[in-house]
């Protein structure tokens, strides 16, 4: 999903699916903030509300995709 995507003409949980995927995949903040145009407030955002609705979880090794996470993913993903 991330290879051929601009995330900003993403909208709404798409972009956030998008982010979870980056993230799950081990890139820096860094990467993923240039990916979404620079827009640094943005990617906190998103990393606030995957982290508050369970989405993801930050662990030793970075982040990874909740059991929650992933079937939210999935129903984003389907529609």
């Amino acid at each position: 999903m991330t290879a051929m995507i601009d995330p900003m003409r993403l909208a709404g949980l798409r972009q956030a699916s998008y982010v979870i995927e980056c993230l799950s995949k081990h890139q820096s903040k860094e990467q993923v903030v240039l990916m979404l145009g620079g827009d640094e407030q943005l990617f906190e955002m998103w990393k606030s509300f995957l982290r508050h609705n369970r989405w993801m979880a930050e662990t030793h090794e970075g982040w990874s995709i909740t059991p929650k996470g992933a079937i939210w993913r999935q129903k984003i993903s389907s529609a």
